[in-house]
Formats: structure tokens, sequence, C-alpha cells
């Protein structure tokens, strides 16, 4: 069942943010169902796939998403032309414990702009929710700052995540897939 005329459509999604906001963690998580906390910075890209099934015309066939995680360290970032090239949809992802994360989204995002990107569906994620929601919790979101980011990067919709305990994120790439199917007025009852 994996031929390539198994599925309808397949997409390139990125997922984009600073280093040690946990993207791998959250593609590890779809990918594998898989969590370690001792996850390494990725160097340069790393590439994923995952399919969903989805019902066109009374029929079930599959999306495949290709997924692109790009390390967010600075010497990465001369690699970003050629790794957003042919991206249908974008994640911008920061860490809630980090709220510097998602004010260094800025430079993600005016790169987008930069290269023509910046009208994909993007969908803002906050991730770790599981270290925002401890009992001991040292860390203050800044909901403001959030709303305010929503606002500049046009962003389809916004989610909190945690690879850890598996919140949303099957969720955000279903979500990500349907804002896809709808940018390119693609027919579809249902995505599973």
């Amino acid at each position: 069942m994996t031929k390539e005329d198994d599925y309808k459509y397949i997409f390139k999604v990125c997922l984009i943010g600073s280093g040690g906001v946990g993207k791998t963690c959250i593609v590890r998580r779809l990918c594998f169902d898989t969590f370690n906390l001792n996850t390494q910075l990725t160097v340069g890209i790393d590439f994923y796939t995952y399919d969903f099934p989805f019902i066109v015309n009374g029929k079930n066939t599959k999306i495949r998403l290709s997924i692109w995680d790009f390390g967010g360290q600075e010497r990465f970032q001369p690699l970003f032309r050629y790794y957003i090239n042919g991206a249908n949809g974008i994640f911008l992802v920061f860490d809630l414990t980090q709220i510097e994360s998602l004010v260094n989204l800025d430079f993600w995002y005016d790169k987008l702009v930069e290269f023509d990107f910046a009208d994909r569906p993007i969908i803002l994620v906050g991730s770790k929710l599981d270290l925002l929601e401890q009992k001991d919790n040292p860390f203050i979101l800044d909901e403001s700052l959030i709303n305010d980011s929503i606002d500049r990067y046009s962003v389809k919709f916004y989610t909190t995540t945690s690879s850890k305990d598996n919140i949303n994120i099957q969720n955000i790439f279903k979500g990500m897939a349907k804002e896809i199917m709808t940018f390119h007025e693609f027919d579809y009852q249902e995505i599973k």
C-alpha cells in the first residue's frame, strides 16, 4: 500500500523556529509515536513522511505529508531559501517556556516574506505545554505577545502542543492538511 498512486496528494510542510523549541520532538511524536527528552538539535535538515487517510468523492485515498524539519541555529540560516522552496504549508514553532523563541519567529517570518512564501497556510505552534502546566511552573505565558504574533503572521490558527504528553500533535498536522486542501481549493469530504 505504499505505491505512489495510492496517494491523491503529496504536500511539503516545513517546521520553522529557533533551535531547541521542540520541532524534532513534534515530528517524531507524529511519525514514530516516541518522545526522547534528550533529543539532539537538528543538524541542517531532517525529512519525514506521514500519511492521512481521507475521503474524496466518497472514495478512500491518502494525503502524504513530506515533513521538513529545519535546524534553527544561526549557522543554517543561509540554507533557508533552499529549504522553503516548494513548501505547501508552514508551522512557526516556539517554546511556550521561552518567550524569546516567539520573538525570534519575526526573523523567520521576514524570510518567508522575502522569498514569497508568506501566503502559504501558516500555523503557529506553542510547544512544551507539559512544562507550562506543571504545578511548580516558573514560566509566564504572554498572551498579548502571542496575539500580536497571530495578527502579524496572518496565521490560520494557533495551538499549543506537548510532544511528551502527545497533546495536539496529530491535530496540527491534520489541520495543516485541511488548510492546504482549502488553499488549493481541492475537494474533499473528510480527513480521518
